[in-house]
């Protein structure tokens, strides 16, 4: 664990035995804190996972086809 993460858990376990009635408030702060890195790296590491090759071609393909069955309609109107 990085050293300002320690202290930061040290300093939030301080608040929450000395002062709390405001420990809400440094929990939301180290939760932000905490948070925005752990989903960063989530989101990096499920980066192959989101990144479908052929996902694209599938979806245009689709689109196409619903063109064309638009296109068929008004050839038979």
């Amino acid at each position: 664990m990085p050293h300002d993460t320690t202290f930061f858990a040290i300093f939030g376990m301080l608040f929450y035995i000395f002062v709390p009635q405001y420990f809400g408030y440094v929990a939301i702060a180290l939760a932000l804190w905490l948070g925005f890195p752990a989903i960063r790296v989530v989101w990096q590491t499920t980066r192959d996972l989101r990144d479908i090759p052929g996902a694209d071609d599938e979806a245009n393909n689709e689109d196409k086809a619903e063109a064309g069955n638009e296109d068929d309609k008004a050839d038979e109107e």
